[in-house]
């Protein structure tokens, strides 16, 4: 294991950053409640990739965010997440209201994206999975009926008005990505149910699952997308009766340019829960089959932290 974790810590080295640079106004601003910025690193919300953001007591704001390509960001304020698109290089200037939710894009650079960001609302949860009576006591055909056909519809739209969009081909390709993504994550929190129901719902899911394409346009693509891949290993590994063991099923299922991807975010998991053991063995697993992989420098960074 030292063998492994000393050669990730030589092939160490610094990373390229651009810069996005963020600033705004939080109105009535008490000079009390904390404003952050949330990156994942390749998807899901953990703390160690929170920035704060100093507010002066007029509540204006600004910071300079160092990132590696293009990122989705949740600004947080008063438990509130607005989600953004950082794009290396750009800029954007936003107004928060102390006492609401809203939040709005002023100017910048990134004003366009973001702008459509807001009004698409990638993270919005639908009201077909906010009412048990959609699905607790539904048959199959009555949740394709109640549930799938109406939110996809409204999940389709919201993709095309993305297309429609004047931001460049890129931007358009993440954003659409995510919605498509995040329908079906949304979707397979229905898994966790349980009751009387659930085969019912174990069939819906499977239906959508099964034909749903592994391959983003968005490459790499953002966290809404690498968290459906995740969903998905776990239900290719309940539907095949197969052992738990993600590296395993990466490797069966996916392109290697997303096993990459999630296998880093698996190190990721076990270095901020500080368990040494797996991180150095998916590290060991992750050098033998991507030897010049693109993780390999903060992978051996963080190993080179744990005790």
């Amino acid at each position: 294991m030292k063998k492994y974790l000393v050669l990730f810590c030589l092939l160490y080295s610094s990373c390229a950053f651009a810069q996005f640079k963020l600033s705004g106004k939080i109105n009535h601003y008490s000079g009390i409640e904390q404003l952050k910025i949330n990156i994942p690193t390749v998807y899901g919300y953990h703390e160690q990739n929170s920035i704060n953001i100093p507010v002066t007591k007029n509540g204006t704001f600004a910071i300079t965010l160092a990132i590696n390509g293009d990122k989705f960001g949740d600004l947080i304020f008063q438990a509130n997440f607005h989600l953004l698109l950082l794009n290396p290089g750009k800029s954007l200037r936003v107004e928060l209201n102390e006492g609401d939710k809203s939040i709005k894009v002023i100017s910048g650079t990134a004003s366009a994206e973001n702008s459509l960001l807001q009004t698409v609302n990638v993270e919005e949860y639908p009201f077909v999975l906010q009412s048990e009576q959609f699905y607790l006591k539904s048959n199959l055909p009555e949740m394709q009926a109640r549930i799938i056909k109406p939110y996809f519809a409204t999940r389709d739209k919201k993709i095309a008005q993305v297309h429609q969009a004047a931001i460049n081909p890129q931007n358009k390709k993440l954003v659409a990505s995510e919605l498509k993504y995040a329908a079906y994550n949304n979707i397979y929190e229905l898994a966790e149910l349980g009751g009387q129901n659930q085969a019912n719902i174990d069939k819906l899911i499977a239906g959508i699952f099964s034909k749903a394409d592994i391959k983003t346009d968005a490459a790499p693509a953002g966290p809404q997308y690498y968290t459906f891949i995740n969903n998905y290993l776990i239900w290719k590994e309940k539907t095949t009766g197969a052992k738990p063991d993600k590296w395993a099923s990466a490797n069966k299922y996916l392109p290697d340019a997303v096993t990459e991807q999630i296998i880093y975010q698996y190190i990721l998991r076990a270095v901020y829960g500080n368990d040494k053991i797996q991180a150095v063995a998916l590290a060991k697993l992750y050098l033998k089959k991507f030897p010049s992989g693109n993780h390999k420098a903060d992978i051996g960074k963080k190993l080179s932290k744990l005790k």
